[in-house]
């Protein structure tokens, strides 16, 4: 059914209740093909990881998986770039910010039109740098492939600094698991580092969403961001484990389907768990940017400007410009 014979006042309930079923069946096809492909560009990616654990397949050589992940790191990025912005996958809030994305751009070109004619009046670029702008077209479907690899290759190196930093710190903490579990009151020490290595993935899948959202943000400004986001609602933890959990049982059973199926699901649950710990950052920045157009894009209340607690601890923008 055409747009036409959809606004058309004079078309009959039945067709018009039968578009909207098929509208939203292909939209549940359409987001299911999306986290499958997602599932299969982050397995790609991420080939040292699945190389370790296939060839190695085991525990005792657990420095190499803690190497591989340093080097798959840059693939939980992309996939989070697409998670973000991918048409198939938008929130509310996120058509909110594509929304408003495709406005400004539409707006600029305008703009450099009238330039061009001599016709003054530039709004300015929205959104501005520090913030980052769309990673993938909104007049795909289920492209995966190419936004991917091209989100992988913009934010390579940023997410390999981080993720190898989390990799050597985890690397820290496992090692004195193993070290002091050879105690007999070593697990009074084991235990609370067993809670920081938690914590530690955590902040890593938040310091991802930072990478992702703020394209110039100082390394030393998104590790300290994200050790505080990810102790803000550590309950949060609980949806991240039991996720991996489950994973882990089917990656144990079936292998090959889970990999193929479940990775872009697990990975999309660990992302809207670390997006919501970090929205207490967005919304800060946007306050402390004045722009009314970003304080309507991360959803920010009007209390948020004045708040204290945790934001007291966050860094400005400031912070995330170079």
């Amino acid at each position: 059914m055409s747009n036409e014979d959809r606004s058309n006042n004079n078309a009959s309930p039945d067709a018009t209740n039968k578009w909207f079923q098929a509208d939203a069946f292909m939209h549940i096809v359409n987001s299911i093909t999306v986290m499958i492909l997602a599932g299969l560009c982050c397995l790609v990616t991420a080939l040292p990881l699945v190389i370790v654990m296939f060839a190695v397949n085991d525990l005792a050589y657990w420095p190499l998986y803690f190497a591989a992940a340093a080097l798959s790191s840059p693939s939980v990025a992309a996939l989070y770039a697409m998670f973000r912005d991918h048409p198939a996958l938008l929130a509310r809030g996120s058509r909110v910010r594509v929304k408003r994305m495709l406005e400004a751009a539409r707006g600029g070109a305008d703009d450099a039109a009238g330039a061009v004619s001599g016709i003054s009046g530039a709004t300015g670029a929205f959104p501005p740098d520090w913030i980052a702008g769309l990673y993938v077209r909104q007049d795909v479907s289920v492209a995966m492939f190419r936004p991917y690899f091209r989100a992988y290759a913009r934010l390579f190196p940023r997410a390999l600094a981080v993720g190898a930093t989390f990799a050597l710190i985890g690397f820290a903490f496992v090692y004195n698991i193993l070290l002091f579990s050879q105690f007999p009151w070593g697990i009074c020490v084991s235990a609370p580092l067993a809670v920081c290595l938690a914590l530690m993935f955590a902040a890593f899948s938040i310091a991802m969403v930072l990478v992702v959202e703020y394209p110039k943000a100082r390394y030393r400004s998104v590790l300290k961001n994200s050790a505080i986001l990810c102790i803000r609602r550590p309950y949060i933890l609980l949806i991240t484990v039991v996720a991996i959990v489950a994973y882990g049982y089917g990656l144990f059973h079936w292998a090959l389907l889970m990999m193929v199926f479940g990775t872009g699901v697990l990975w999309y649950l660990i992302w809207g768990a670390s997006r919501w710990q970090a929205q207490r950052l967005f919304a800060q920045m946007a306050a402390e940017s004045g722009d009314p157009r970003i304080i309507e894009m991360y959803e920010v209340v009007p209390a948020a400007a004045g708040s204290t607690g945790v934001g007291s601890f966050l860094s400005g923008t400031t912070d995330w410009r170079q």
